[in-house]
């Protein structure tokens, strides 16, 4: 009985930091964004988590339309990287927006 409960309690630990922070989706706003929002926290930081599900809606089409006078950014927006991967940086910027309160800590690899 002691063993279940442990395993249950590991499973539902381990779900709830997968929820909280999407290493994919730091790894996808490092290579996309970066360079101009500067490190992910900081560009995560730039709206509320409500705002980031509303840039990411219908694939990510507010957002487009907030970055359509850059150059720059609609080379990302038509990358196939970008539309492999938009969701996983959505849910990352939502997960650590700036009412989220304390920001969770880089894990060492994707520091960003």
């Amino acid at each position: 009985m002691k063993h279940w409960f442990k395993m249950t309690l590991c499973c539902m630990i381990a779900t709830l930091g997968l929820h909280a922070y999407s290493a994919k989706g730091m790894v996808a706003y490092k290579k996309l964004c970066k360079q101009c929002h500067g490190s992910g926290f900081k560009g995560a930081a730039m709206c509320e988590s409500e705002e980031w599900e509303a840039y990411f809606f219908d694939a990510a089409k507010q957002l487009k339309k907030v970055h359509a006078k850059d150059a720059k950014a609609k080379k990302v927006f038509d990358s196939g990287y970008f539309k492999r991967h938009f969701e996983s940086l959505g849910k990352f910027l939502q997960n650590n927006g700036r009412d989220m309160g304390v920001v969770r800590s880089c894990d060492g690899m994707n520091c960003g």
